[in-house]
């Protein structure tokens, strides 16, 4: 009933005012701007984002879900995820913006690792997806993009983006505590996290999320090396593989690769392409 009486509101009265000049949080900036603006410019040319009903699979805090609706006029976009940092979301956008209230056409949701979405969510004209398919683990990749298949209409499109990459320079997301490029593919794990352990003084601005805080410091460390513990692994080729083999067709795909050249061992290991491959966006589309 709530959530209809702010919709109610808004449409005559407009969204709460907001202010981008209030914005001091870096994590906040680079989602509010980099990757919202990211989203939007794959997502525009297929879709009216001011008509559009959109899933973001993977939603994390809701920040880029919160431009995409202030910035590029989205007014309808629900939000999953295996945590509830969206819950932080309200509390993010009055320090950041000094939004009094985030928009109706904003909803979020718990979802169980694995859970099936299309029983209860049809008809979505797109889906987005920023860094989450690479925490997703080997055996659910493919039931899950058979299931945002389904979860899709006829003809909607998926954005779906993977930054870093597993195989390249700081694919562990480790970077927070490790800089050498490739550690996580050269030395055991271990040793790994005696480095992460190790680490003194403060992580880049950028790279503390509002999560931060609930862990502590020490908590963060060992939260984000099992993290990079669960990490899938899969390189490009492999995830282009897998969203056809779920029946969505590549309309656009884009691969970033790092300047940086890996070691010798690692090349003949693995390939130099997977190893400085560090981002794919990817536009998928249902057929008719």
């Amino acid at each position: 009933m709530r959530h209809a009486w702010l919709a109610l509101r808004e449409r005559f009265f407009g969204l709460a005012p907001w202010d981008a000049s209030r914005i001091g949080d870096e994590w906040f900036r680079a989602h509010f701007d980099y990757a919202a603006e990211v989203v939007h410019a794959w997502l525009a040319d297929a879709l009216d984002l001011r008509t559009a009903r959109l899933l973001n699979f993977g939603c994390g805090d809701g920040i880029s879900d919160l431009a995409l609706v202030l910035r590029h006029g989205a007014t309808r976009i629900h939000g999953v995820d295996i945590r509830r940092e969206y819950a932080k979301l309200p509390r993010i956008a009055r320090e950041q913006l000094g939004m009094a209230r985030i928009p109706a056409a904003l909803t979020f949701e718990t979802i169980a690792p694995g859970t099936a979405l299309a029983g209860r969510h049809q008809g979505f004209d797109g889906i987005m997806s920023w860094s989450t398919f690479e925490h997703v683990q080997r055996e659910q990749l493919l039931p899950i993009l058979r299931d945002l298949h389904t979860c899709l209409r006829p003809g909607g499109v998926f954005f779906l983006q993977i930054e870093p990459l597993f195989h390249s320079p700081w694919g562990s997301h480790l970077r927070r505590y490790i800089e050498t490029p490739w550690q996580h593919l050269l030395v055991p794990e271990d040793e790994l996290w005696r480095e992460i352990e190790a680490h003194q003084g403060p992580i880049a601005a950028d790279e503390v999320d509002f999560g931060f805080a609930d862990f502590g410091v020490d908590g963060y460390k060992r939260f984000v090396f099992e993290q990079y513990r669960e990490l899938n692994r899969l390189t490009a080729d492999e995830l282009v593989a897998l969203v056809q083999q779920a029946g969505f067709a590549v309309q656009r795909q884009e691969r970033r690769s790092v300047d940086v050249q890996p070691p010798p061992e690692l090349v003949e290991r693995h390939g130099a392409e997977v190893l400085r491959n560090n981002e794919i966006f990817l536009l998928l589309r249902k057929g008719e």
